[in-house]
């Protein structure tokens, strides 16, 4: 697998999707529309009935042979929370409450578990907390790991550019 920033239209969905359903109660800065920051980049849209756009750092994982995305990951600030919030989107056949690891390349990992799904993918979100956000700032990469079915999935998410996109954010 490797790190590709692309916009399929299937994940813009979900991603807009879920950005709608969360918009009440995020908040975000406004960096640029598709500034980079090393291996993520700022995604922001408009909310319907809302001046100001909401933003936050993405990055989008695929598989090397298929070129399928295997995993969006989405990291932005809650309304009135100073810890940043990760969601992940699944396009897997998991289930509601599905156990999920986010194992870093220096011993630290956080488990928790799928909270919805829809016809195409699922997701999931922690709050990176103080731990958590060391572990961020501390890592070059860390895997998102469940089983689907019998297979055991390790999907890496590069940490390079996390402490910066955070930064714009603010």
């Amino acid at each position: 697998m490797t790190f590709l920033l692309k916009r399929r239209k299937d994940m813009l969905a979900l991603m807009t999707l879920f950005v709608l359903l969360m918009s009440s109660s995020m908040t975000f800065a406004a960096p640029k529309q598709g500034q980079q920051f090393r291996d993520w980049v700022t995604v922001c849209q408009q909310i319907p009935g809302q001046k100001k756009q909401h933003c936050h750092i993405a990055q989008t994982a695929s598989d090397k042979v298929t070129q399928e995305v295997v995993l969006h990951t989405m990291i932005g600030y809650l309304v009135g929370s100073k810890e940043p919030v990760a969601i992940f989107i699944i396009p897997a056949k998991l289930k509601q409450k599905h156990k999920l690891t986010l194992a870093f390349d220096h011993n630290f990992s956080a488990e928790f578990t799928v909270q919805s799904c829809e016809k195409d993918a699922c997701n999931a979100g922690v709050p990176l907390d103080k731990p958590m956000m060391a572990a961020f700032k501390k890592g070059k990469v860390a895997y998102l790991k469940y089983k689907d079915g019998k297979k055991n999935k390790k999907i890496p998410i590069s940490l390079l550019g996390v402490s910066a996109g955070l930064k714009a954010l603010k």
